[in-house]
């Protein structure tokens, strides 16, 4: 009896943890790991290649009308600005005294530059302005005072007349028939006719209270100095 009250008491234990084991498990909620859906993938499709049939045509554009700021004009080109040298900022040339010969060489009236012997400094600045120079040559009987216009020079008495004219550039007309510093000895006689005297070096004429003397380059045989002064 006591092994069977035993045996029943024991089952009794064992059916009551079964029924409450199994009536946790029924509480507990069941956990499901879903999947991710797998992507589904399509077939590549062959890419077709274009060819010079199949491909569309392309127009050039048409010429259209010029559009104001199509266009380069001179008048947005901008200009170098002036200085007071000048434009390009070289400095200006000195201008030369403009000669007016109205009254040429002749051996009645012997002029040099449009100059007699008698012409006063008062004449001679109002025609060709005041000299870039002006020194005394020291002589002991009569000093002369003497303006460098840098193509000529012209020296007057203590009286303020022309005592002498000496013409020293190529570009300037004395007025002697067109011979000009450069001139080769016949063309001095061409222009001047024959002299009263000549050597390798100097060809003299004598006018009316003056003499024109001219000077001969030894190498060339050209004129390199034009004089006019008192006899």
């Amino acid at each position: 009896m006591t092994i069977h009250k035993a045996w029943i008491g024991l089952t009794s234990v064992l059916w009551m943890s079964s029924t409450l084991l199994t009536g946790c498990m029924e509480k507990q909620p069941v956990l499901s790991v879903e999947k991710p859906p797998q992507a589904v993938t399509e077939p590549a499709l062959p890419i077709p290649t274009p060819n010079a049939s199949t491909l569309p045509e392309t127009k050039e554009p048409e010429a259209t009308a010029e559009q104001p700021h199509d266009k380069v004009t001179l008048a947005s080109t901008e200009t170098p600005a002036k200085t007071e040298q000048g434009v390009t900022g070289e400095a200006p040339k000195p201008s030369k005294p403009k000669i007016d010969i109205s009254e040429p060489y002749t051996q009645a009236k012997p002029t040099l530059l449009g100059l007699t012997l008698k012409t006063s400094s008062a004449a001679v600045e109002e025609k060709f302005g005041k000299p870039k120079e002006q020194f005394v040559m020291d002589e002991e009987a009569d000093p002369i005072t003497v303006y460098d216009y840098k193509d000529f020079l012209i020296g007057f008495s203590t009286e303020k007349k022309v005592e002498f004219i000496d013409v020293r550039s190529k570009e300037l007309d004395p007025g002697l028939g067109g011979l000009r510093l450069g001139g080769t000895v016949s063309e001095v006689q061409e222009a001047l006719g024959k002299p009263h005297s000549t050597t390798g070096l100097v060809i003299t004429y004598k006018a009316s209270g003056a003499i024109l003397k001219l000077d001969l380059d030894p190498k060339t045989q050209t004129v390199n100095s034009i004089k006019l002064f008192a006899e």
